[in-house]
């Protein structure tokens, strides 16, 4: 039988009314997750859980090899069965890199992320179907609409390529009705000077970014004769792709006039975390469990102690994971927020692997980030660390290691905190800026490196 034009409009026709009809059923069920008091919260999870370890075991080449009937069959009558699920980790994501954890037909995948991530530079997949994109969307879009409305306009300088934050971030702030301004990062087309003439350009009203960029624009746009706070409409700083410091979202908020958000997620899972109108951050429990974990024994640990952060997917179907150990350590709070909402808090205290040993035992990067740009008084707001011996070797820009005050200020603080001494030298800003410019995700790695000469 020979199809015709019309034929065909039909079927695309019919094909349009299919996917705008599956995103309705989408949105309806994130509407009702997200309408669920706390009692209702956990026993969705729980069945979540069960059809989850079901599917996974079932589709997924990975868990199929991995989980026995008899403990599918185990978490599906018992939720406290799961504990005995094996955890994964990056290590095997890289391992079935690329197709190994793919749990639906190819032809079902709507996208195909990748990252190296904070892990040891290893290739690994994110897969995601229509349903999965599409429900993560209006996830974030609703619990962004706790600060931003349509009269926001949202300057997004995350990255675009290969990582779908930059096109997650896009998708729910159209939902919300904001004006979008996508910098990207570390594109040649955009460096930061292009950047701080957009946001004023723009009026943007927002700026989504590491911590650590949004520094780095406020010295450039103080360089090009702009005060952050006076000159620039930002009033709102969304910070994602590193952990921030108590210090540095204060400072941020100081040297913009702004109020600072934290939000948390990961390529390969995408949103674990988001704000509230308070500041907290709070986990997205609609979508994900959430354990912690002793980093030595695997150990699950009770809410308030402090751990490896573990997750299980409930609302993905191309790419489930189930007990992947995030690398990230962080402390669950179960308190009632003040801002009303039934999803429990999080801790974030930076990541196992940058724990340095320093002074009477360990210190992660965000708390000496918390140390020294707490006590930095002026621009720039750059540093750099190493351990030498049994001090801790700290380099600042120029007129920051020639304050004694500033100087003074540290070295308290860190004998108060790790029990170590410290020795200063003169950080090499241009060099290290250079560092900054040229990362597509400048974190607080870009903090440690060799400090450089003595100060006086």
């Amino acid at each position: 039988m020979t199809t015709t034009p019309t034929d065909r409009r039909a079927t695309r026709t019919e094909r349009l009314h299919d996917v705008l009809a599956a995103r309705r059923r989408v949105a309806r069920r994130v509407a009702e997750v997200a309408s669920l008091d706390r009692e209702g919260l956990g026993r969705w999870a729980e069945s979540a859980l069960a059809r989850t370890v079901a599917h996974a075991q079932r589709y997924s080449p990975f868990y199929s090899t991995r989980l026995p009937e008899s403990l599918v069959e185990a978490v599906a009558t018992d939720p406290e069965a799961f504990r005995s699920v094996p955890f994964t980790t990056r290590q095997d994501l890289a391992a079935a890199y690329p197709l190994g954890l793919l749990a639906v037909p190819l032809r079902e995948v709507t996208r195909f992320d990748e990252s190296s991530g904070t892990g040891d530079g290893s290739s690994i997949a994110a897969f995601f179907s229509a349903d999965d994109w599409v429900e993560n969307n209006l996830t974030v879009a609703r619990l962004l609409s706790a600060v931003l409305d349509g009269g926001d306009v949202v300057a997004v300088a995350v990255p675009y390529e290969l990582a779908g934050v930059g096109q997650d971030l896009d998708r729910a702030l159209e939902l919300l009705g904001c004006t979008i301004v996508p910098l990207g990062a570390a594109s040649p087309d955009c460096p930061p000077e292009r950047m701080v003439r957009a946001l004023r350009r723009s009026g943007a009203t927002t700026l989504i970014c590491s911590g650590t960029r949004a520094l780095l624009l406020g010295e450039v746009a103080r360089r090009s004769g702009l005060d952050p706070a006076r000159d620039l409409a930002v009033d709102k700083i969304l910070t994602a792709g590193e952990g921030a410091s108590p210090a540095k979202k204060a400072l941020l908020a100081r040297e913009w006039g702004a109020s600072v958000y934290s939000m948390f997620g990961m390529t390969e899972t995408n949103t674990l975390a988001m704000f509230c109108p308070r500041q907290d951050l709070h986990l997205v429990e609609t979508r994900t469990y959430f354990e912690i974990v002793d980093p030595a024994t695997g150990e699950r640990l009770p809410d308030g102690e402090t751990g490896e952060l573990a997750v299980t997917t409930l609302a993905g179907r191309a790419m489930p994971l189930l007990r992947y150990r995030t690398g990230d350590t962080c402390r669950i709070e179960a308190e009632p927020c003040s801002c009303g909402s039934p999803l429990r808090r999080l801790r974030h205290r930076g990541r196992l692997g940058d724990r340095i040993a320093v002074g009477r035992g360990w210190a992660s990067q965000l708390e000496i980030e918390d140390v020294v740009l707490g006590a930095l008084t002026r621009p720039p707001y750059f540093f750099a660390f190493d351990v030498d011996g049994p001090d801790l070797d700290i380099a600042l820009p120029p007129g920051s290691a020639a304050d004694g005050l500033i100087r003074d200020a540290i070295t308290a603080e860190v004998k108060r905190r790790f029990g170590a001494g410290t020795r200063f030298g003169v950080l090499d800003v241009p060099a290290f800026e250079h560092a900054l410019r040229t990362s597509a995700k400048p974190t607080m790695r870009n903090f440690l490196r060799t400090p450089g000469r003595r100060a006086p």
